[in-house]
C-alpha cells in the first residue's frame, strides 16, 4: 500500500520539502535538512539524509539545479573550404637552455567538411602575431575559405583579422561566449593531438620549438591525413579533401600576403610634416602638410609604413629621425604668385553717403 511513499515523511512534511526544494533549488540535501530543522514544529520528525535524497528523486526534484536543455545538433558542410574552424590549445612546456621551462600554445585551423588541417603550429605566445602567421600559411596551402568560425577571444576579434577577411571575401563567425559546442570538431581534434601525438613524443629530448613543430608537421601529413577517420565513415581526410575540392577558391596570384595582413587607419599630417601612429611619429613630408592620409602598416613591424594622400599615390614613411633632420637642408619656400592691386573697398563709403543724403538732416548743424 505504501510503495513509492516514504514511511518517515508524512504528507505535511512532504509538502514543506517540495515547497522548499522548488523555491531554493540551490540547496543540497544537508542544506534542506538544516532549513527544515530551523522551521520544524514541535513533534515533527525529520528524515535521514538518505531518505531525503530518495524522496527528492522519487518526486523529480533531484535535478532541479541542472542547466536548461539546449538544442545542440551535429552539422557538417558540403564541400572543402566551406568552413574553417580555428582555436587555441594549451601545449606542453619546453625546457629552455637556462634551465627554465616555457609554455607553448597550439593554434590550429580545421576544415569542417573533410577534417583536413590547413595549418597548425605550436607557438610560445598566444598572440595576434602567431594567429596571423598560422592563417597566412593556411591560405598558402589550402586556398581561401568561405567562412572562418573562430573562438570569441581577443586575438580572434582583432581589427587586423577582420580586415584580412573583408579583403578576401571571407565571412567571419565567432562562437558565443561560454558556448564551445559549435566548435566541437576542433575540440575533438585537440583531444586527438594529446592522445595520438603528445603522448608519443619524449618532451625531455625536445629543446626548442622548431623540433616540436617538425615532429608535429610529420604527424599531421604522414599519419593523421592518411588514416581512416571514424567521423568520416572510415574515409581518409586527405582523400575526402580531394573528392570535395571542386569549389575551392585559390589564393589570387596578385595578392601580396604581407600587404593583405596590414592594418589601415586615417591620420592628418601636422605642420611639421609628421603624423603619429601607435605613439610613434613618422615623416610624411612637407608636401602633405595639413592633408588627411591613409596609413597601412604591419602592427608588429613599424620600421616602415605605407601612406596614401589625396592624389592616390603611395609613399613609404619612416620613423622620425631628429638627429638626421637637424642636418637636412630645408626646401626653399614656394614663390608667392604676384597679385595685382586689390579693388578698393566701397561698402562703408556707400553707407556713409546714404547717411549724408538722409531726409531732414542739416549738414550745417553737424558743422
Amino acid at each position: 500500500m505504501d510503495r513509492g511513499r516514504s514511511r518517515c515523511i508524512d504528507d505535511a512534511l512532504a509538502e514543506k520539502i517540495e515547497t522548499l526544494a522548488k523555491d531554493r533549488p540551490h540547496l543540497d540535501g544537508p542544506g534542506l535538512l538544516g532549513e527544515l530543522r530551523a522551521r520544524r514544529s514541535p513533534g515533527m520528525r525529520l528524515p535521514s539524509l538518505s531518505s531525503l535524497y530518495r524522496f527528492l528523486k522519487t518526486h523529480g526534484l533531484d535535478q532541479r539545479c541542472a542547466p536548461h536543455r539546449r538544442d545542440h545538433r551535429a552539422y557538417s558542410f558540403d564541400f572543402a573550404n566551406d568552413c574553417w574552424q580555428s582555436d587555441v590549445m594549451f601545449g606542453p612546456s619546453l625546457a629552455l637552455p637556462d634551465g627554465s621551462r616555457k609554455k607553448t600554445y597550439l593554434i590550429a585551423i580545421l576544415d569542417d567538411a573533410t577534417r583536413v588541417v590547413p595549418h597548425g603550429q605550436f607557438y610560445f605566445q598566444q598572440h595576434l602575431m602567431a594567429l596571423k602567421d598560422c592563417l597566412k600559411q593556411a591560405l598558402l596551402k589550402r586556398g581561401v575559405p568561405v567562412r572562418l568560425y573562430m573562438d570569441n577571444g581577443k586575438i580572434f576579434r582583432s581589427r587586423l583579422i577582420l580586415l584580412m577577411a573583408a579583403r578576401l571575401g571571407i565571412h567571419v563567425i565567432h562562437s558565443r561566449p561560454y558556448r564551445p559546442q559549435g566548435r566541437a570538431k576542433i575540440e575533438r581534434w585537440f583531444r586527438r593531438v594529446r592522445t595520438s601525438f603528445l603522448s608519443r613524443i619524449d618532451l625531455n629530448r625536445i629543446d626548442d620549438l622548431a623540433t616540436l613543430n617538425r615532429l608535429f608537421f610529420a604527424w599531421i601529413e604522414g599519419e593523421y591525413h592518411s588514416r581512416p577517420h571514424r567521423g568520416l565513415e572510415g574515409e581518409r581526410p586527405l582523400d575526402l579533401w580531394m573528392r570535395l575540392s571542386e569549389n575551392i577558391r585559390a589564393l589570387p596570384s596578385e595578392v601580396d600576403l604581407d600587404e593583405l595582413f596590414r592594418d589601415e587607419l586615417t591620420r592628418r599630417v601636422g605642420k611639421d610634416g609628421t603624423f603619429t601612429l601607435k605613439g610613434q611619429r613618422f615623416e610624411a613630408g612637407p608636401t602633405l602638410i595639413g592633408e588627411k592620409i591613409t596609413v597601412r602598416f604591419d602592427p608588429f613591424d613599424l620600421r616602415r609604413v605605407s601612406i596614401t594622400g589625396h592624389d592616390g599615390k603611395k609613399h613609404d614613411a619612416f620613423p622620425v629621425d631628429l638627429q638626421a633632420n637637424r642636418r637636412i637642408r630645408r626646401l626653399a619656400d614656394e614663390p608667392q604668385p604676384q597679385r595685382s592691386d586689390p579693388p578698393p573697398l566701397k561698402a562703408i563709403e556707400s553707407l556713409a553717403a546714404q547717411q549724408d543724403l538722409r531726409p531732414g538732416k542739416d549738414p550745417r548743424k553737424e558743422e
